[in-house]
């Protein structure tokens, strides 16, 4: 299992409520730590910071690591032109 908190704390150990899955069994614990990691900071970047809304434009510089694919991926739902 793995899964994050709502704080941002990063912990061998946490008590969660609904925000743990099951780890992927071809994936180390290493790489599905980064999974949320990656994609929160995209939507950070998009919505917090870059206030990206429906009909913006918007690019994305770098869209081949794991903050990228997901800033594609979440820019796409949003609307963008």
């Amino acid at each position: 299992m793995f899964g994050g908190t709502s704080s941002g704390a990063c912990a061998e150990y946490v008590c969660v409520r609904q925000t743990v899955v099951a780890k992927p069994a071809n994936l180390t614990f290493e790489l599905a730590a980064a999974v949320p990691t990656a994609a929160v900071t995209a939507l950070q970047g998009l919505r917090d910071h870059g206030r990206l809304r429906p009909g913006h434009r918007v690019l994305i510089n770098g869209a081949s690591g794991g903050v990228g694919t997901f800033a594609v991926q979440l820019a796409r739902r949003s609307g963008p032109r």
